[in-house]
């Protein structure tokens, strides 16, 4: 008989953000890259805003929204051809953080901007989203979005993120999964939290979850055909009482898809 030392952790117990970040999240992670490097892209939203990003070079990216422009440290991945991941927390707030999904392919792009807000989490905090499609650099208005999926929802995938760190999700429906630690700092944790997923392209998808117990959001892409998972989790951490960003990267591996089929329903 299997015997267990204590019961399912108190959620005011739960590990935070800073001790998290010391449990291997990006080991399998992706390398940065540097191909957009002095390269400026302009982003035409379908919230009104014009955003031009210029790539720096160094890990920098600076932002110019209006008249107003602002550098910052930021992580930058291809994870497929021509398809980029940028993300950062503001360098002049940093209690905000933005995400760039960037197709230039496609020339359409999808920008997350998360903030700390008053709220139910951990500390009374809580990691809001703003989600927003739009166009890069003039390309025509009509240039099809990246659009909320439900293609995962009844899949079970585990995500390895370095030897000793590993969690399962099961994508409930469209706006909500369970995760399930194996291994690491939250072994034995477990939840159900808000999760949308957006179709990028032919097996890869953009996946945004908020976290009710500990303040946080996580953004990352899932791309199937290599079996990889990149991007980060944000937000406050309750004890230091400050913000922090985590890279994360795993080996994907999909155990499982159960479809639920209501014509079995009845006799």
């Amino acid at each position: 008989m299997t015997t267990y030392e204590q019961d399912y952790l108190a959620s005011d117990l739960w590990p935070t953000l800073n001790v998290l970040d010391n449990s291997g999240f990006a080991a399998y992670n992706i390398p940065e890259t540097p191909v957009l490097d002095g390269r400026t892209l302009t982003l035409r939203l379908d919230s009104a805003d014009e955003v031009a990003v210029r790539f720096v070079g160094g890990g920098q990216v600076e932002l110019r929204e209006g008249s107003a422009a602002s550098v910052h440290r930021a992580s930058v991945k291809e994870v497929d051809p021509g398809l980029f991941l940028v993300h950062f927390v503001r360098a002049d707030d940093e209690k905000h953080a933005v995400v760039l999904v960037l197709d230039l392919s496609a020339g359409v792009a999808t920008v997350v901007r998360s903030s700390i807000v008053t709220g139910s989490a951990k500390g009374g905090l809580f990691a809001a989203e703003e989600v927003v499609g739009g166009v890069i650099n003039g390309a025509a208005d009509l240039a099809e979005r990246h659009r909320r999926s439900a293609e995962l929802v009844g899949r079970r995938v585990q995500y390895v993120y370095g030897p000793d760190n590993a969690y399962e999700h099961i994508y409930l429906h469209e706006n909500a999964y369970a995760w399930h630690c194996l291994a690491g700092a939250e072994k034995g944790l477990a939840d159900v939290d808000r999760a949308r997923v957006w179709k990028i392209r032919e097996d890869i998808y953009l996946l945004t979850w908020q976290e009710k117990v500990v303040p946080c959001d996580g953004i990352v892409i899932l791309n199937f055909r290599t079996n990889q998972s990149t991007g980060r989790i944000w937000g406050h951490d309750t004890d230091a009482g400050t913000t922090n960003a985590i890279a994360m990267g795993a080996r994907a591996i999909m155990l499982n898809h159960t479809p639920h089929d209501p014509a079995t329903w009845t006799a």
